[in-house]
């Protein structure tokens, strides 16, 4: 196994911190709930893509690119976080983004990815198969013209990318006390390179822990197929030997609302919820709804109590200033 042999450039703040949520445990009847704060990673307000961006952008230094292209939602952390990894390397970035919330309405990570000088070429009705088309597209003519693009599909869910979260359990394996390595890990699963990194982490640095997918996105049989096909291909990259099928991976889809990047009111509870009892920011489209999944199953007795569970903090705080509206109406103000 030979993970330390692929080639890395440092992006994150590392290690990120994993801190006890006592009040939040004691309200949905857990044992012990930690929270392992990706959110922290630091690269442009952080998030959990910078952990994949240092083995993908360090492969674009090796291909000598000059120019980085990704696809996402018009509210993509992924795209912000990419936007400014290339920035910090010296690269241009070309942002293929979709969907709502209308882009004359600067604000969240579509700010951010404008602060960045991104080239934001924007189709509202665009889905990811054509977004992917587009950058392939604009690639090739990049390549024409004498540039050497470098491509990361949507949420940096490859192979490649997947083994910044097999380096994370290798991180909080080493963070963990003998008691809490038979942990249950909650994740948000948008994309499935996270899920699989973790996965084909705890078969080697945690074999007592448990990974519970949420969805925020997708049914969880595309979802799984996904996910195993990628931490198959990362297993490959480290001559790890592990092979994985889509049942491996334990994915939940209850929890994802109406659709991709529309808000729920299980999760904007979830949200208040974090907040109110531990000062934890979450956000509307990925945390928050990872969290009502785990919410709904610790209250309805769906988890072993006895196990401390940890909650992997994927960030996204910045879609919490992309509607303003959201909360608005718990606002409380006095005058004096």
């Amino acid at each position: 196994m030979n993970l330390d042999h692929i080639n890395r450039v440092k992006l994150a703040a590392l290690p990120t911190s994993i801190d006890e949520a006592p009040h939040l445990a004691a309200e949905l009847g857990l044992s012990r709930l930690l929270i392992k704060r990706d959110d922290n990673t630091g690269l442009a307000m952080g998030g959990n893509k910078a952990r994949k961006l240092e083995y993908l952008m360090a492969d674009a230094i090796a291909h000598n690119a000059d120019v980085i292209l990704t696809v996402g939602g018009s509210q993509s952390n992924h795209a912000r976080m990419t936007a400014a990894a290339a920035r910090k390397l010296g690269m241009d970035v070309i942002l293929f983004l979709g969907g709502p919330p209308n882009v004359r309405e600067l604000n969240g990570n579509l700010l951010l990815d404008v602060l960045f000088d991104a080239d934001i070429r924007y189709d509202p009705k665009a889905k990811v198969p054509q977004l992917h088309a587009a950058m392939e597209r604009e690639a090739d003519d990049l390549r024409a013209r004498g540039r050497i693009p470098y491509c990361i599909p949507v949420g940096g869910s490859t192979p490649l990318g997947a083994l910044g979260y097999v380096a994370a359990v290798r991180e909080m394996a080493g963070q963990l006390d003998t008691e809490d390595r038979s942990c249950l890990i909650f994740v948000a699963v948008g994309s499935g390179g996270t899920i699989a990194g973790l996965q084909l982490g705890i078969h080697l640095f945690l074999p007592d822990a448990e990974v519970i997918g949420v969805s925020v996105s997708r049914k969880k049989k595309a979802l799984q197929k996904e996910a195993a096909g990628v931490a198959n291909g990362s297993s490959d990259l480290i001559s790890s030997g592990v092979h994985f099928k889509p049942d491996d991976f334990n994915i939940v889809d209850e929890y994802m609302g109406e659709r991709y990047g529309v808000p729920s009111a299980a999760g904007n509870e979830a949200v208040l919820l974090a907040a109110r009892t531990e000062g934890l920011v979450l956000d509307p489209i990925y945390t928050g709804k990872a969290m009502s999944g785990l919410i709904a199953m610790a209250r309805a007795q769906l988890l072993d109590s006895s196990r401390t569970v940890i909650f992997i903090h994927t960030g996204g705080a910045p879609a919490l200033f992309a509607d303003s509206t959201l909360f608005a109406g718990l606002a409380k103000f006095s005058f004096v």
